[in-house]
């Protein structure tokens, strides 16, 4: 696993790619003043996180009661980040019951926009093959297009979204690494916001 340093902080490259998503989808968002969907991103980011760390408390929790301190240091590891997604899941759910006030899948070019950031800043500091990353952010780019300027539409979305997640398991099949967290992440949220985006199809 590669590391990279933060001010005087070095992290795990995934975590640093994350982030660098969050906060580009975030503004993106922002700036195209889709207040709604900025919203719900915020929320589900901190829920995210916020889980992911404090869940240290629940697999940890004999060392967490020891050492208070730890809880600044340390996270949920793999089940903490599963039961972060699951928080999301969940928020999103509730969230949808409550307000229609905006386009139905605005979350899902969200969604798109930050697998294809991670994908790119991922791929720079992990330093692999150069074709392999430029390739993908370049599929991943006409992809984001094709979502902006065909958003009414929940059919096209649906199969956007489900050919967007296969090219990013070949991409990684490609790597030699297809049997790993983002992957497994990329098809649980396919699977939720495809039975998300049926849902609503029908509602329209």
């Amino acid at each position: 696993m590669k590391w990279v340093s933060l001010g005087p902080v070095s992290v795990p490259a995934s975590w640093a790619a994350m982030l660098v998503a969050f906060l580009i989808t975030g503004t993106f968002l922002a700036i195209s003043k889709k207040k709604a969907t900025s919203d719900w991103y915020g929320n589900a980011i901190f829920i995210f996180i916020m889980t992911w760390k404090l869940s240290v408390i629940i697999f940890q929790f004999k060392m967490s009661i020891a050492n208070p301190m730890t809880i600044l240091y340390f996270n949920g590891g793999t089940k903490g980040y599963w039961l972060g997604i699951a928080g999301v899941i969940t928020y999103t759910v509730l969230m949808k019951r409550r307000s229609e006030t905006e386009s139905f899948n605005n979350p899902i070019l969200a969604w798109i926009m930050t697998v294809s950031a991670y994908e790119l800043v991922i791929g720079m500091l992990d330093e692999g093959a150069i074709w392999l990353t430029l390739s993908q952010f370049v599929i991943n780019l006409l992809f984001l297009i094709l979502i902006i300027f065909r958003k009414e539409k929940s059919q096209w979305q649906l199969e956007l979204l489900i050919l967007f997640t296969c090219i990013q398991g070949l991409v990684y099949s490609l790597k030699g690494d297809f049997f790993s967290v983002p992957v497994a992440t990329y098809g649980v949220l396919a699977v939720f916001f495809s039975f998300w985006l049926i849902k609503g199809g029908n509602n329209q």
